[in-house]
């Protein structure tokens, strides 16, 4: 997906409420600044640690893929500016070499700081679902005088009201009705004592 693709009003914003052309410019931009802080420094001042940083604005912001690419990247940058100041070298295999090791490096920032997203993600999640299964919860405290006979509970009124009535308004419980075996047996007994 191209940067056209990303800044059409309909693409969508980022957790951050940013859109996704804005945090990949950024990611663009820093690594810009940390390619020029480099440039100008001397080789022995190493500033290979500091272009994870858009690896991480990229992943965080707009994918793993994206994060991925910027590891990439970063890496070629970090190669070219080497390449440019003249760092001696016993041979051309350890820039090369050097230049993985920082491709690898950039790159399990930019997994690792996916799974970490969609972890937090999850837990995000997982937190919305809970405060909305707490919101729905209503609970029943204390005791509740119930009938040991008819089984009605008397409210705090001091009414008496059948199980439905009384739990209905109380919780978002609904009520289907049977008859339990133990019952329907008494009930059989009893239609064959007066029948």
């Amino acid at each position: 997906m191209g940067i056209a693709s990303l800044t059409s009003p309909g693409a969508p914003r980022a957790e951050s409420g940013h859109s996704p052309a804005v945090i990949f410019l950024t990611a663009v931009a820093v690594l810009a600044v940390v390619a020029t802080v480099d440039a100008f420094t001397p080789f022995e001042l190493g500033f290979s640690a500091f272009y994870v940083l858009p690896v991480l604005i990229a992943t965080w912001g707009v994918g793993t893929a994206r994060g991925l690419g910027f590891a990439l990247l970063s890496a070629c940058c970090w190669y070219s500016l080497d390449l440019a100041s003249g760092r001696p070298l016993t041979h051309e295999f350890y820039r090369i070499w050097d230049t993985l090791n920082h491709l690898l490096s950039y790159s399990l920032v930019a997994v690792v700081t996916g799974r970490l997203k969609l972890a937090f993600q999850r837990e995000q999640a997982l937190h919305e679902n809970l405060d909305l299964t707490l919101k729905n919860v209503k609970e029943l405290e204390g005791l509740l005088p119930v009938c040991a006979w008819c089984k009605k509970i008397r409210d705090d009124e001091g009414y008496w009201q059948e199980l439905e009535a009384y739990l209905g308004p109380r919780t978002k419980a609904a009520f289907s009705h049977g008859i339990c075996p133990e019952c329907a047996a008494r009930l059989r007994t009893e239609n064959e004592r007066q029948a």
